[in-house]
């Protein structure tokens, strides 16, 4: 897959593409009835607790809930709300399929419970119920959150990754331990929002090495991924599905005095507690854009990723981009990599839960009559 011979900047077509799905939406909305499923926390944010991980941080506030909600009353969907994955379940096992003209749609940014695949359980039943859903389907969400496996598909494919190693049941899976003086960051292998990242958990591997990831191990109660960690640039590249795949301008992350991370991870604090985070448009020489926005796409459609997305890298001091991380979830809510990106391009935040909402229709041929040729496409 590549991306035509085009500037990379220009976003000018894109932005007309995504007005235009925009467009559609709204003038669909008053037929769609949205099934929105999330999880709520309360009280303050913590990423350990006694029995291991906790991923609260990943759930959202019922304030957030709500202005999601509002978000797309505004656009003139019915929006139905569950705050958990049981009460959905119930709902809509036995439910009646809507009348003739209207459309149920499911958004889902629910996980509850632990582990691996939690974040597949709604997909699932919605391919069960044939109910569209937004974002990614079941295997993407359960691939993408795991964050080995999702480093080695990838790997495959051509995207440079970093060296990366699993931590399960005590012991290195498949006997592969990383090399002695190597420099590696520790992270919880199913999680997001960088829980589990704290300012110890980049180190050299030493001869004391084997008991830290052994208490780690202990301390999160789940597998780990330890990863060789890249110094330089964190960047964000915000993605959604027309048809076909394109990559929206790439985000830099930044500490909120403007500072990079450079040799250091953003943190647990730094991303919940501190807010510790900005975001600023990234814009390297031309080839060094192109590169990291052709690998977003192709690690997108590699992991079977539908709807919105965004794929995190790292870029080294020589403009090389090492692909970290994949969220197939990102959240629709103002001050993140994905609205700035959206608002770059000319976009308001107002545009964004109609082009998502359209994208889940689009391919659900609900709304029809959008090209998915044209720049920065990925294309066969």
């Amino acid at each position: 897959m590549t991306m035509p011979d085009v500037p990379a900047d220009d976003f000018a077509h894109f932005a007309r593409l995504m007005r235009l799905v925009a467009s559609q939406t709204r003038d669909a909305a008053s037929q769609v009835t949205l099934l929105f499923v999330t999880n709520l926390y309360q009280g303050e944010l913590a990423d350990l607790g006694p029995d291991g991980i906790l991923n609260t941080a990943q759930h959202y506030t019922r304030r957030q809930a709500d202005e999601m909600i509002r978000s797309f009353q505004e656009l003139g969907v019915t929006v139905e709300a569950f705050f958990d994955e049981r009460s959905f379940l119930r709902a809509v096992v036995d439910r009646e399929p809507p009348r003739s003209g209207r459309h149920e749609i499911v958004f889902t940014t629910a996980e509850g419970g632990s582990g691996s695949g939690r974040r597949a359980l709604i997909p699932a039943a919605c391919n069960l119920l044939e109910l569209p859903v937004l974002n990614s389907g079941a295997h993407a969400c359960s691939l993408a959150r795991h964050k080995f496996h999702a480093n080695a598909v990838l790997k495959q494919v051509g995207v440079r990754v970093p060296d990366a190693w699993h931590f399960k049941d005590g012991d290195w899976v498949g006997s592969h331990a990383p090399p002695r003086g190597a420099r590696v960051i520790i992270k919880p292998t199913y999680e997001s929002m960088c829980i589990g990242i704290d300012d110890d958990s980049v180190l050299i591997v030493d001869a004391d090495f084997a008991d830290f990831v052994r208490e780690r191990h202990r301390r999160f109660g789940q597998s780990l991924l330890v990863q060789e960690f890249v110094s330089g640039a964190e960047v964000g590249v915000p993605l959604i599905r027309l048809g076909a795949t394109y990559a929206l301008p790439p985000i830099a992350f930044l500490r909120a005095n403007g500072e990079p991370y450079g040799t250091r991870p953003k943190t647990f604090d730094d991303e919940n507690l501190q807010h510790d985070v900005s975001h600023a448009l990234y814009e390297p020489p031309h080839a060094q854009l192109r590169a990291l926005r052709e690998a977003a796409v192709l690690a997108f459609d590699t992991l079977e990723m539908s709807g919105v997305g965004r794929i995190d890298f790292r870029v080294d001091a020589d403009g090389r981009a090492w692909l970290f991380d994949t969220s197939e979830s990102p959240p629709p809510v103002d001050g993140t990599a994905y609205a700035m990106a959206m608002k770059s391009i000319g976009l308001s935040l107002a545009d964004m839960p109609a082009v998502w909402l359209g994208a889940c229709l689009l391919e659900a041929g609900l709304i029809s009559g959008v090209a998915p040729e044209g720049q920065f496409a990925a294309r066969d």
